[in-house]
């Protein structure tokens, strides 16, 4: 009997052994979430990209890409797009998305002669991005995409001296509409950005290009006439109702709909849940419209490992960008130091999600 508790013992040792080394070998082959780490740019120069080299990113985003189109022709062709993705290359960087220069989209947003002509040349672009093997191809939908005193912004202290960029309604609800956009309503500037999608969707499947619509700041209703389209979260989830097609998404910039004062989580749980989050801007801010503060990525109003693991939750696997720091009083160009320590916290947050299992 002794004999047989022996032998059964042993048996049980083997099987919880064997049973422990299963579990380690599929944890080992559990495949790591990796986002596309990016960082918005510009230029190719050398200094910039070596900068996000050594800093070990593989993804940029080419958010100023006026100087893509060297004859300024008001297009990309393929041959564009491959000489700044033969740079980037040289850094072993690829390009995440690309965004549009809002100067091709102003008659569209404003209803205006020559709206056609510009959509076509938009959709000439949209096949080239395909072509190049770019996944998204960024737009917004605002003609007053200005920034500074105008728009209700002004600068505040943050910690150490740094400085920090605020939102206060009061600066701007008494002052006219910009000249030279005058006023629009919701329906008038909802109206054409139905016409334009109705255009450049069929070019974006055909292309297997990505849109993303980023959403402009202040997300508030109506700043100096022009009305804003996204203030929350079910006016996004209209836009992919009236334009269904799976190439039809948004920019979930995570400082905007802070600043809309929405549930963020909860909100990339329904848009991403919807597979409809084709790029990310991560970044932190305080407050909501009619008064908010762009701050630090870690010291914001939203809990960034949450919003992290809602990304890994609804498998997000585009591009995940630092976007918007303050400024640092030594800081050099293009608020590099505050970016990196951006960069640092974004690669911390993956890998503690990923640790999480």
């Amino acid at each position: 009997m002794t004999m047989n508790m022996e032998l059964l013992r042993r048996d049980w040792m083997k099987f919880a052994a064997a049973a422990l080394g299963t579990i380690r070998a599929r944890a080992a082959q559990k495949p790591r979430w990796e986002p596309k780490v990016a960082e918005n740019i510009s230029g190719t120069d050398d200094v910039t990209l070596r900068w996000l080299a050594q800093l070990g990113l593989k993804w940029v985003d080419l958010q100023g890409s006026e100087s893509v189109d060297r004859e300024k022709k008001g297009f990309w062709t393929l041959e564009d797009l491959q000489l700044v993705q033969r740079k980037c290359r040289e850094f072993g960087l690829e390009i995440a998305a690309i965004t549009v220069p809002i100067a091709w989209e102003m008659s569209a947003m404003l209803g205006a002669a020559g709206r056609d002509r510009d959509i076509e040349n938009i959709n000439r672009s949209i096949r080239a991005v395909g072509e190049a093997g770019i996944p998204v191809f960024q737009y917004r939908w605002s003609p007053d995409w200005v920034w500074g005193s105008e728009m209700g912004y002004k600068t505040a202290p943050g910690r150490g001296g740094a400085q920090y960029l605020s939102f206060d309604f009061d600066l701007v609800k008494d002052k006219p509409p910009f000249k030279e956009v005058g006023s629009i309503s919701y329906e008038e500037l909802w109206g054409r950005l139905m016409y334009f999608l109705k255009a450049v969707i069929p070019a974006a499947e055909k292309a297997n290009v990505k849109l993303a619509l980023h959403p402009k700041d202040p997300p508030q209703k109506v700043v100096r006439g022009v009305a804003r389209l996204f203030t929350n979260v079910e006016q996004v989830e209209k836009l992919f109702e009236a334009a269904p097609s799976p190439v039809n998404g948004f920019s979930f910039c995570q400082g905007t709909f802070t600043e809309m004062g929405v549930n963020v989580i909860d909100a990339i749980r329904r848009i991403g849940g919807r597979g409809r989050i084709h790029h990310v801007h991560f970044r932190g801010v305080r407050g909501r419209v009619p008064n908010y503060t762009e701050t630090f990525i870690d010291e914001g109003d939203v809990d960034m490992l949450a919003a992290m693991r809602a990304y890994k939750a609804v498998g997000y696997q585009g591009a995940l960008v630092s976007d918007h720091t303050p400024h640092l009083t030594d800081d050099v160009p293009g608020g590099r130091i505050g970016r990196t320590f951006s960069h640092g916290y974004i690669r911390a947050l993956i890998q503690a999600v990923n640790g999480e299992g």
